[in-house]
């Protein structure tokens, strides 16, 4: 919707009494909205800001930068309330005051490009929400330059996004990217590529890959010599994870002992903070009723809650399904593939442990009539 649309509706949805366009009565709508929204009185907290956003706009007109936080915090209403084209509209607007005001690859618009995706991926556009993930990348590429470290994060934070999205070559691909630019940055035996090295180790064990990046992992781990506490122990702790699923436990225990030991010496409560609860290791959600279509169409989005204990052993038992919604569309399908996982066990003293009532969600999509 172009910005003129916008004010003009933002004007006519005002449900309070207006007032004078004075900046100072903007400003306490928009903290009134603030406080309902506290309050999860999302209908009131709405017409607030919209009151507020009005009254900004017509003090300080359509392009002052004053307006992009509020209309971020609108836009967080609609999502809220279910509303995600309305979040999607509010979103683009702030995000052209930005490009307005502080150029076309400012840093400031990558929380509007967070927003505007979880606006796409609650109306069902996956699509779109993974180009605004890319684009996220490109401003920062942009605005450093490809091999600049101050880009790592942004990739990181994408590679992130393909891992959870089962999208693990592309996620994979970032973490190289970033190994590169630590390489050249830093060193081939720095400890900041053991973080980068373990998360490219992990995607391996759950793609399967039999060739990964565990034999650099190990060169890396055994050549530094500055290294941390954490990047030493997480780098281990992949290591018995890789034994795990190839069900050498003897060796996996080894890695996790050896891992625990690490960060006990120098920090012993992380040590117990790091261990305390399972990890999963190679579970992948089951492919849901869309990815079996070649042609989706319509779909929305469902949820399952699962609850089960983790053995010493790393396997889940007593796999119960507490909710989902639909029912039984994919309760078999999760309770088997958590049955048929390994995970890191809890460890108490550097020994795993059993841990009963783990509990899980993961929203699927299924498909929906017309």
């Amino acid at each position: 919707m172009p910005r003129r649309g916008l004010l003009i509706l933002l004007a006519a949805t005002a449900v309070r009494p207006a007032y004078a366009a004075d900046e100072d009565d903007a400003r306490s709508s928009i903290e009134q909205g603030r406080l309902e929204l506290e309050r999860a009185q999302l209908e009131d907290a709405q017409a607030s800001y919209l009151e507020g956003i009005s009254q900004l706009t017509a003090e300080l007109g359509p392009d002052s930068p004053a307006l992009i936080e509020p209309y971020s915090e609108l836009a967080r209403i609609y999502i809220l309330n279910d509303q995600p084209l309305e979040a999607i509209t509010v979103l683009e607007t702030a995000r052209d005051v930005s490009h307005r005001n502080y150029g076309l690859f400012n840093l400031e618009q990558v929380p509007l490009l967070d927003e505007t995706a979880r606006a796409y991926l609650q109306l069902g556009n996956t699509v779109e929400a993974q180009n605004l993930q890319r684009e996220r990348l490109n401003v920062a590429l942009r605005r450093f330059g490809e091999d600049d470290p101050r880009t790592i994060p942004y990739r990181n934070y994408l590679a992130s996004y393909y891992d959870q999205s089962r999208m693990r070559l592309l996620a994979r691909e970032e973490h190289e990217a970033v190994l590169d630019i630590q390489r050249e940055t830093f060193g081939a035996s720095d400890g900041a590529l053991l973080i980068t090295l373990s998360q490219l180790t992990a995607i391996d064990i759950r793609l399967g890959n039999s060739r990964s990046a565990r034999g650099q992992l190990m060169r890396v781990l055994e050549s530094s010599t500055n290294a941390t506490s954490f990047q030493r122990a997480n780098a281990l702790a992949v290591l018995g994870d890789w034994e795990f699923v190839r069900s050498r436990e003897e060796s996996a225990l080894d890695y996790y002992r050896e891992a625990y030991a690490a960060l006990r010496n120098e920090q012993p409560s992380l040590a117990g903070e790091f261990f305390s609860s399972p990890k999963f290791i190679d579970f992948v959600p089951p492919a849901d009723p869309v990815d079996w279509r070649s042609n989706p169409g319509s779909y929305g989005w469902g949820f399952i809650e699962l609850q089960f204990d983790v053995s010493a052993e790393g396997k889940a038992v007593n796999i119960v399904v507490n909710r989902a919604s639909p029912p039984m569309a994919m309760d078999a399908l999760y309770a088997r593939r958590l049955a048929e996982s390994r995970f890191r066990p809890r460890l108490v003293d550097g020994e795993p442990a059993p841990t009963a009532s783990v509990s899980y969600r993961h929203d699927f999509r299924y498909p929906v009539s017309e």
